[in-house]
């Protein structure tokens, strides 16, 4: 690979080769670049419980002549990792009560701007057409991902597609996943901590041949890596915890394509749901 090539995607482009020990690795870079900006050799390989050879030759699979080339690459985008690590201490420090409100519309601001421009539209195309011909889609989450999915899954069935969502585990993703076939399509969601079910799930669907889409936060994360279509979506948020911004409005673009793909599927639903509302008297008029 020429030295012009980002480091990310060189990971990407080689990442589903990589041996477990160098997909370790590859994780660690992507996820903690300011460690590995000033970290030796031995250091990194000490994070992920590999040797120094391993790191360097870890390196030269991804097309670099050793570990301080491969250094330099990091060190190239260190700006933006300080930049990061400089937001975290102002929280503590500069961040003062009052400006929660505007820093957090900030960040999400960033969010959905950091998800749109990652969005490859003909990808975007491509996945829509394959949930407008599903024969079943399955919704799979776990976690912080849930809430998202449950809302994903609802907004498909009152568009009058065969939707389910599985947020459980065990027995109850089990019988979920007993109905899959070659004809269905898989959303597997899943941020940060990656849930071991929703892994699961997405290599039960690649051993049966479904389609597979991946909402995900990194592009090496393990159900990125077992899609079909993989969809990184920005997760900063003001606390402790991750913003689902700029997830939800994904989620909002499926929808949408959705509708205008299949319009008078998604009128006929919607009236055949509201009449049902009416009859039930489970809304105020």
């Amino acid at each position: 690979m020429g030295n012009a090539v980002p480091l990310e995607n060189r990971i990407t482009t080689v990442f589903p080769t990589l041996s477990r020990a160098h997909q370790k690795l590859a994780r660690l870079i992507l996820d903690n670049g300011l460690f590995v900006a000033f970290a030796s050799a031995a250091e990194l390989g000490r994070q992920v419980g590999v040797s120094n050879a391993t790191v360097v030759r870890f390196c030269q699979a991804l097309g670099y002549d050793g570990y301080p080339e491969l250094q330099a690459a990091v060190r190239a985008n260190l700006p933006t990792y300080v930049h990061k690590v400089q937001q975290i201490e102002r929280k503590r420090t500069s961040v003062r009560v009052e400006n929660v409100i505007q820093r957090v519309f900030e960040l999400d601001a960033q969010n959905l701007s950091s998800t749109l421009n990652s969005l490859d539209q003909q990808q975007f195309w491509a996945a829509t057409r394959a949930l407008a011909r599903a024969s079943h889609i399955l919704v799979v989450a776990g976690g912080l991902s849930a809430g998202p999915a449950l809302y994903l899954a609802h907004s498909l069935n009152v568009m009058g597609f065969d939707a389910r969502p599985a947020l459980n585990g065990g027995i109850p993703l089990t019988l979920e996943l007993a109905r899959l076939e070659p004809a269905s399509v898989l959303i597997g969601i899943s941020v940060w901590r990656y849930v071991a079910d929703t892994v699961a799930a997405m290599e039960h669907a690649q051993r049966i041949g479904a389609t597979r889409i991946a909402i995900t936060d990194s592009p090496v994360a393990p159900i990125a890596q077992r899609a079909h279509f993989a969809f990184q979506v920005a997760t900063a948020g003001a606390a402790h915890s991750l913003s689902l911004t700029g997830m939800l409005a994904l989620m909002n673009t499926f929808i949408a394509a959705l509708s205008y793909t299949r319009p008078k599927q998604t009128a006929r639903a919607l009236r055949q749901i509201d009449a049902a509302y009416r009859r039930g008297k489970l809304v105020l008029e």
